[in-house]
């Protein structure tokens, strides 16, 4: 398997393509981040023709393609045409959400349709394929598998793997990697995922929107709705409809910060106690699927254990990859810097007629770190993209962490919900490569980079290693010889749109979210007076 050629290729919610070649993941990027479309859905043709563009492969030379989602997905695919313009923040609880859900799951355990989707799916895919040059073979490859190789890209030695997600190919939880030997739960029943959307929903976000109710579960008390929360998610059986319209009103009768308290508290118990009853003797655990891009849940299991991986793009996102894995075997990973990566050409034709003034510099971090030092709010544009949820200096807006009033300012120009902490990165202390755990800010934090600390006094903090980045990391061993032990780091985008991943992109959103200074590679970008 290791000199396979592999595509991976997710065509549902978050669609994506990735790569594999000669035993190494050599690129992975969503649909969303080149169409401009948040959480894109459908068959991914823009992110496929970056990938064969970007990694100069023959299309005819790709060797086989690993597809995610075996059943209950073919009425998505034969109208991909509409399913790609269908709106990602739909109501879970919605009775179109409803009966989608429920004809996915309950085809995906029906043998002889099953045996019937499959083959559908593989034709409709494969033809989308073929007009792209790809005639490679199509293997299916089971959703919850295809997230446990994921989890076990982390490198560990002996984890207990674990995937938790709303639901897919009928399940939403496994326990112990992919095969036909793990421990399985079912969708809805067993659902913690479907539970904690359908909340979020009855609080006034969309799908997709659950780390706002993380972020607000910090200002409530988790105790005041737990019994009613012990009684739609349990041990033994997850009640996604919310105990229909008298339990719903429940909720609303109740303040919102409480409600979403108490929901995380639910979530990090059951979680926890279903993890905890398996680890055994493990001191390793490899998690990946939707649930965990809860950073507050996973930094109560880091607790756990000794060593904990997350997948940074755990959602459905990280399909593409998982597939491409479960065909070629576990390959090397380490930081998500695997989108394309633009020329000084393209950089500089992307300031061309705009409002800007742009320059070469012989010190482009030098003079980002002044401009952030003098209190001056800063964007990023460095090499490939990153793959994930979050940036990691990549596709970064940088600015100081110890003026909260300048982090209200950002806030304002990013149309960014106030409940919403903002992350810090550093060179050293607690925290992770990805932005995937929440820790306790530790004294350093608190003292001087207040702005960085959330009200339940944690932190979503990025420690980043020289080996990863070592310009950005430079710059933050000058920033912290300067007195700024961390610098905060959020997405370069406006809230409600993805990442940039263009040049074109990046000047876009600099000027659209009124920032003061962009590094584009080598280039110094302000805004014309």
């Amino acid at each position: 398997m290791a000199d396979l050629t592999v595509l991976g290729i997710w065509d549902g919610h978050d669609a994506g393509v990735a790569l594999v070649h000669k035993g190494a993941l050599i690129f992975a990027l969503s649909e969303e981040r080149v169409s401009r479309k948040k959480r894109a859905s459908g068959f991914p043709f823009l992110s496929l023709e970056s990938c064969l563009s970007t990694c100069s492969v023959d299309p005819a030379a790709i060797d086989v393609v690993a597809m995610p989602g075996r059943y209950g997905r073919l009425l998505h695919r034969a109208g991909d045409a509409m399913y790609r313009r269908t709106n990602s923040n739909r109501n879970p609880l919605s009775l179109s959400s409803v009966l989608a859900r429920e004809m996915e799951v309950s085809l995906s355990r029906i043998p002889g349709l099953r045996a019937l989707e499959y083959r559908g799916s593989r034709a409709l895919v494969s033809k989308r394929l073929q007009s792209h040059g790809v005639v490679a073979p199509l293997v299916g490859v089971d959703h919850h598998d295809a997230h446990a190789w994921t989890a076990c890209l982390g490198g560990l030695s002996e984890p207990l793997v674990v995937t938790m997600d709303g639901y897919g190919d009928g399940l939403a939880a496994t326990f112990d990697g992919p095969g036909d030997d793990r421990e399985t739960f079912r969708s809805p029943a067993s659902s913690v995922a479907l539970v904690y959307g359908a909340v979020t929903r009855q609080l006034g976000y969309g799908e997709g929107d659950e780390g706002k109710v993380m972020g607000l579960a910090a200002h409530g008390n988790p105790m005041v709705l737990q019994t009613w929360f012990r009684n739609v998610m349990g041990y033994e059986a997850c009640k996604p409809a919310l105990g229909g319209r008298i339990g719903r009103r429940t909720l609303q009768s109740h303040r919102p910060a409480d409600v979403a308290a108490g929901l995380q508290y639910r979530t990090e118990e059951v979680v926890s106690g279903w993890i905890g009853a398996r680890l055994g003797e493990r001191r390793q655990l490899a998690v990946s699927g939707g649930l965990f891009a809860n950073a507050t849940l996973n930094g109560r299991l880091a607790s756990m254990v000794d060593q904990l991986f997350v997948f940074p793009h755990m959602g459905d996102g990280g399909l593409c990859v998982g597939a491409a894995a479960a065909v070629a075997g576990v390959v090397p990973f380490d930081m998500p810097f695997l989108g394309p990566e633009y020329d000084m050409k393209r950089l500089e034709e992307a300031c061309a007629g705009r409002p800007v003034v742009a320059y070469r510099s012989e010190s482009p971090e030098r003079e980002l770190l002044d401009a952030i030092e003098n209190g001056q709010i800063a964007a990023r544009y460095w090499g490939r993209s990153e793959f994930g949820l979050r940036a990691l200096g990549h596709r970064s807006i940088l600015c100081r962490a110890d003026d909260p009033a300048l982090l209200l300012k950002l806030g304002d120009q990013l149309d960014r919900d106030p409940i919403m902490p903002f992350a810090p990165i550093r060179r050293s202390g607690k925290g992770s490569k990805t932005m995937t755990v929440v820790v306790e800010a530790d004294d350093v934090l608190r003292t001087h980079c207040p702005a960085a600390v959330h009200v339940d006094g944690t932190a979503r903090t990025q420690i980043l290693e020289e080996k990863d980045d070592s310009a950005l990391w430079s710059m933050l061993d000058e920033a912290e010889a300067r007195g700024m032990p961390a610098l905060i780091n959020t997405s370069f985008n406006r809230h409600g749109e993805p990442i940039v991943e263009t040049p074109e992109d990046a000047v876009e959103s600099f000027l659209e979210a009124r920032l003061d200074i962009l590094q584009m590679g080598p280039w110094i970008v302000r805004r014309a007076q």
